[in-house]
Formats: C-alpha cells, structure tokens, sequence
C-alpha cells in the first residue's frame, strides 16, 4: 500500500510540474480539482515540491522555481511577453470602431488592450469582469463601463460566478475579445482559470464577432481545461514574432489570424 502511495504521489508531481511549465503558475483550488485530491494533499505536495527546489509556493498556489518568488502568479504573467502583448494591443485598434460594444474578459492580454483602447478612442461601451482593466477606464467620461456581478477572486483580480454570467449573456456586444491561455489545432481554446471558463464562454455566445487575444506564445500549447474550439472563433490577433508555419497550418484549418508582417 505504501508503495502505490509512492506512485501515485510521484504521478501528481509529475502532473503539477507539467501544469506549472505550460502555465508559470497553479493554483490550489485548481490543483485540487485536476488531481482529485484533498486541498491539504495538494499543500503537502507543494510544500514537498518546494523542499525539492522545483517550485516556489505563493499565496493561493505556486511558480516554477525559476521565477521570482516575490511576484504573485498575476503580476508575473502581467510582466511576462509584454512587449508581445503591447504590440497585438496595438493592431486590436484597426478592428474596433468608435461606439462599439467590446467585452474583455479578465487576463494580463486584456490589460494591455484596455490600455490601447483608452488611448485611441473616445466613445465604447466596455463590458469586462476583469478590475484592473477598469484602472485605463477611469478618466474616459465617454466610455460606458459595465461590470457584471459576481464573487471576487483576488488572485487573478476577477469577477465570477453564475451571477455574473447571466449578466454578460443579457447584453448584446459587437466584439469579445478574449485573452486565452493557450491554443491549439486540436484542442482549440483552452485555460488553468477554473473561475474563468465560464465567463469566456458567456461572451463568445453573444458577441457578433469573436476574436481571440494571444502572444506568439500561446500557440500550439494546451492547458488542462476545455474552453472553446476554433471553429467558434472568427480570429486570432497576434504579435508579429509569430511563426509562418504556424500561421499556414491554421489558416489551413480555416482560422484566421491577423499580425503585423517584421520589416526585413
């Protein structure tokens, strides 16, 4: 029995390990419900994980070692690929028009979107669950900002809840723009933010037009839960280091997505 235990406990490092160099970052929460465990196996394996020098336990959850330990998993992904993430912000611009109604879902893509947004125009309607996007919001008087209902999650500045997706779905919006963790061909859309499935997917169901919002990065990797096939999405905005192969093989599957080419 012992020995099975061993197994299984090694099985679930393995696991976590696995989610933490796909994603920087875990939570316990999550942890708890992808390995079908108790929240204090999942500490104990943190903690036994930590002692091994492979992670480093932050409040609410973990990053990779490697990563600096005084950054909450939010704030290293706001940091991480920002120039990427800037950039893609910027070309998001050319497809929104003055007036419209655009929902952001929570995520460190989206803030720089919001930025950019605030930046280039006068007069949107913003439907977000996300409160730090509200921050680029606050001295547009023209803008009308919309933020559902829902339960607080402090680790990923977020709004959630059933509440708050019955909300989103009774408004009818021109453009979601969704920032995503990971996309593949054959998985489409997929996230770690338990909390956060169900929102995306209240906004892709009534926006007219879906586009997805991902660094170069974020291609052909997938995360541990389902959000959306491909086929449910009519772009994909990117950044221009963006590889020509990938850009082929899903343009081949009949995605499109939009970058700007690098000046030779």
């Amino acid at each position: 029995m012992e020995a099975g235990g061993n197994v299984l406990q090694e099985e679930r490092y393995k696991k976590i390990l696995e989610i933490l160099k796909l994603n920087d970052s875990v939570k316990v929460t999550e942890l708890v419900q992808v390995l079908n465990v108790s929240i204090d196996t999942v500490r104990r394996d943190l903690e036994a994980m930590e002692n091994k020098k492979v992670l480093k336990r932050v409040h609410g959850g973990a990053i990779l070692a490697a990563d600096p330990g005084d950054r909450n998993a939010f704030t290293y992904r706001e940091i991480k690929n920002k120039e990427k993430k800037t950039e893609l912000a910027s070309l998001v611009c050319e497809y929104v028009s003055e007036g419209q109604a655009i929902a952001l879902n929570a995520g460190t893509t989206n803030l720089e979107v919001a930025k950019k947004l605030a930046e280039n125009f006068e007069r949107l309607t913003i439907i977000t669950n996300g409160i730090r996007i509200l921050d680029f919001f606050s001295s547009k008087p023209n803008f009308t900002v919309i933020v559902p209902g829902g339960i607080f999650d402090h680790q990923e500045y977020a709004l959630y809840g059933k509440k708050c997706e019955v909300e989103i779905a009774g408004y009818n919006i021109d453009q979601a723009f969704i920032s995503i963790n990971a996309i593949s061909v054959d998985k489409g859309l997929t996230d770690f933010r338990l909390h956060e499935i169900d929102i995306i997917k209240a906004m892709l169901g009534n926006a007219r037009q879906k586009i997805v919002v991902a660094d170069s990065s974020k291609f052909e990797k997938v995360s541990y839960m389902n959000v959306s096939p491909l086929s449910q999405i009519d772009m994909i905005i990117t950044d221009s280091t963006i590889n020509e192969d990938i850009v082929k093989m899903y343009k081949d599957k009949g995605t499109v997505i939009a970058y700007r080419r690098s000046q030779e």
